[in-house]
């Protein structure tokens, strides 16, 4: 790849869903999969403007005639959530390729359908500890999530090229994603965190989250270079 990316990357979480509104953890594929933790009626309208602000990007110039390509987790709130964000910016036409390495960062039968009520922040606090951290007994580590988004990244730079990609995904697998491919610390993958329904550039680093070693600063932004040296590098 020498420094190139192939494709420019946008990231969206899910609009707010049953699961939110319960305030539960639903992490297991076999949980996440079932339609009755998809969204809430109130997700499903953050979605529809995920989709409108994911149109007007794909309006700009540098955009112009570039094919779009979607992949969303396996869970039902995310497919519905790319479903109506892909409606809404009028790519009814895109298909939606369900991608196993978007699914929700598993958080262990320990908290599996528990509340999430303190559970998160001292899950947040051991990450930042140690990436190794497991949660919920058997959950996966920062590691894990990291490994499988790097095989994904890897896989789509190889098949595909001049693309613009849409990943719909969930909190901790994004901030994770984000986190891991711009060559930050992932063990603060944190300042990272994406609201319901927040659609973001790969290239935007939120404000909290500056990458001093790739020379990004919070808040704006990166230059394609940096960009793309940092993500290569994370492929190499």
């Amino acid at each position: 790849m020498a420094g190139t990316l192939h494709n420019e990357y946008f990231l969206l979480r899910h609009g707010r869903s049953l699961a939110n509104e319960a305030e539960i953890i639903v992490s297991s594929l076999e949980n996440g999969a079932d339609a009755k933790w998809t969204l809430a009626p109130a997700g499903e309208e953050q979605a529809r403007r995920a989709g409108q602000v994911l149109a007007a990007a794909l309006q700009e110039p540098q955009r112009a005639g570039k094919r779009v390509v979607a992949l969303s987790s396996p869970f039902s709130r995310t497919l519905r959530t790319a479903e109506l964000a892909l409606e809404a910016a009028g790519l009814q036409g895109v298909r939606l390729e369900v991608a196993p390495e978007l699914r929700e960062r598993w958080f262990g039968d320990d908290l599996e359908l528990q509340s999430y009520h303190r559970a998160y922040g001292t899950i947040w606090e051991r990450d930042a500890e140690s990436t190794s951290n497991r949660p919920g007994g058997n959950g996966e580590s920062v590691e894990e999530v990291s490994g499988r988004m790097r095989a994904l990244f890897k896989r789509l730079e190889a098949s595909h090229q001049g693309c613009v990609v849409l990943l719909v995904s969930h909190g901790d697998s994004l901030s994770i994603m984000q986190s891991t491919m711009l060559g930050a610390d992932t063990r603060h993958h944190r300042r990272f965190a994406f609201d319901t329904a927040e659609l973001r550039p790969l290239a935007q680093v939120p404000p909290g989250a500056a990458v001093a070693e790739a020379g990004m600063a919070a808040g704006v932004p990166a230059g394609p270079v940096a960009v793309a040296e940092a993500v290569v590098a994370r492929l190499e």
